[in-house]
């Protein structure tokens, strides 16, 4: 079972990226949860979401305690984030576009960048969860980049083919810090 941690900011799309990983590993013929916390979160204040993986059936619905991936929506999150809920190993993807290395494996795309490039704004913040889910995507090989498009086209309505090409930017611009 792979477990995946989303952390961001009310608005950036956390909940919505969680249900697209959901929906794509389901696409593939594999078993899948999402598992939104929801509490008193307001446009800004830090939100988070967890998703399992798994080839065979999940019984736990408990929140992640102990992720193989977490993924930073905004990097000044990671002053208040419990990176001690990573596994060793585990992968850290981070929106931005300098980050600095804080685990053996740190992963980082400027999803902002895609987002506004592509017009994915709303109220003035932009929709960072499809480019991330594309750069989780492509370094964690556990979804298809290509089922995450069909996808978003199906689900965004008007906006699906923003969103897809959102994904093929963030699956293409995620790089590895050394």
């Amino acid at each position: 079972m792979i477990e995946i941690s989303l952390h961001g900011r009310g608005g950036q799309g956390v909940v919505a990226a969680g249900e697209l990983l959901v929906k794509g590993a389901v696409k593939q013929g594999i078993y899948a949860q999402s598992i939104p916390f929801f509490g008193g979160e307001r446009r800004g204040a830090p939100v988070r979401s967890g998703v399992r993986i798994s080839d065979s059936p999940i019984y736990t619905h408990e929140s992640i305690k102990n992720a193989d991936i977490m993924a930073i929506f905004d990097v000044s999150l990671l002053d208040v984030v419990d990176l001690r809920i990573l596994k060793d190993g585990g992968s850290l993807l981070i929106n931005s576009p300098s980050p600095k290395k804080i685990v053996q494996n740190t992963y980082y795309v400027d999803a902002t960048s895609i987002a506004k490039s592509l017009g994915l704004v709303i109220a003035g913040w932009p929709l960072v969860n499809t480019p991330l889910m594309g750069a989780l995507a492509k370094i964690s090989g556990i979804v298809n980049v290509e089922d995450l498009e069909a996808i978003a086209i199906e689900q965004f309505g008007r906006r699906g083919e923003l969103n897809a090409k959102a994904i093929e930017l963030g699956a293409n611009g995620v790089r590895k810090l050394d």
